[in-house]
């Protein structure tokens, strides 16, 4: 595989509709990289979470906005990027949400860094927040790093 077939974006708009859009995309993206039925369950998963949130709280439910997604294919791992130009995401308000209380939305993100090795937020930008994401292949184990990271 090519070093320019192992990149791929897509740009979005912030409408709820384009959802469905990016999900069938990166299905296609995910499984041309040869990701298990696992990894493209969690990185879907992930990455839908990513994208509602930047609709919900980056533009407050605004359409119309740009989102971008970058998915590079590496030999060990999948690197997804979901970017947005919005109101940033702010890593010292970030609370994880008490799952014994069982709420009802807020598990988004905590549920997002349950399902991949890494994922961290690129807030030091005039504006917006990129996430970064992070799959192990199967057989690969991650850096003896810290799992996630929010600041």
């Amino acid at each position: 595989m090519s070093d320019a077939s192992r990149v791929h974006t897509l740009a979005l708009t912030s409408d709820p509709e384009q959802l469905a859009r990016m999900r069938a995309w990166l299905r296609r993206v995910l499984t041309a990289g040869g990701a298990s039925g696992q990894e493209e369950a969690a990185i879907l998963t992930a990455v839908g979470e990513l994208c509602t949130n930047a609709i919900k709280h980056a533009y407050g439910g605004g359409g119309g906005q740009p989102i971008h997604l970058t998915v590079t294919a590496f030999e060990d791992r999948l690197v997804v990027e979901v970017e947005d130009f919005g109101r940033p995401f702010d890593p010292a308000r970030y609370v994880p949400p008490d799952l014994d209380a069982r709420p009802e939305h807020g598990v988004g993100l905590f549920l997002a860094r349950s399902l991949v090795d890494s994922l961290a937020p690129d807030v030091a930008r005039p504006r917006g927040t990129r996430w970064v994401l992070v799959k192990y292949r199967a057989g690969y184990r991650p850096p003896n790093t810290e799992r996630n990271s929010m600041s």
